[in-house]
């Protein structure tokens, strides 16, 4: 049974990646791992077929022989550790790369997805030219600390130890 994905049925990009199934498309994409993609409607996504398989009613899924598979880190994780190509082999080096997978979804993403969100879906409020500021200033925060030269890391510190995977 080929890997089957959930992707957005009406979505300006008509259904092809640009949304949060990116990710999982470009992981199996990398190891050559075909797929298909069935395309849901924003109304399927909250009916009980859906739910049973992603509880949040969001996409993408994954889906590959009697395993289901929902949220995008778990799901590329998942491809990840069953192909090669996509994380270090060596021990700590592979730990590293992990650590690196949870800091884009926990840390860096969602001030960019907060920031997206005050400047394409409320742009229109009346309280938008306010907001737009205070959304941005974290995302430049993390983009920083992202930029920063591993020297400027404290002595001791692993904060910056997996930029050498």
């Amino acid at each position: 049974m080929p890997v089957t994905i959930t992707a957005f049925e009406r979505s300006p990009d008509g259904g092809r990646g640009l949304a949060r199934d990116t990710r999982v498309r470009w992981a199996l994409e990398e190891v050559g791992q075909p797929y298909e993609v069935r395309l849901i409607s924003f109304k399927a996504m909250k009916e009980p077929a859906h739910l049973a398989i992603h509880p949040f009613g969001q996409i993408p899924t994954y889906e590959e022989d009697g395993l289901a598979l929902f949220e995008t880190g778990a799901i590329v994780l998942h491809i990840a550790e069953r192909h090669a190509g996509l994380l270090p082999a060596e021990t700590n080096a592979r730990a590293r790369a992990i650590g690196w997978m949870f800091a884009a979804l926990n840390t860096v993403e969602p001030p960019i997805l907060e920031f997206t969100t005050a400047r394409v879906f409320e742009a229109d409020k009346p309280w938008s030219r306010e907001r737009l500021p205070l959304a941005e200033a974290p995302v430049h925060v993390r983009l920083r600390q992202l930029s920063a030269p591993a020297s400027a890391t404290p002595i001791g510190s692993t904060a910056r130890s997996a930029r050498a995977i």
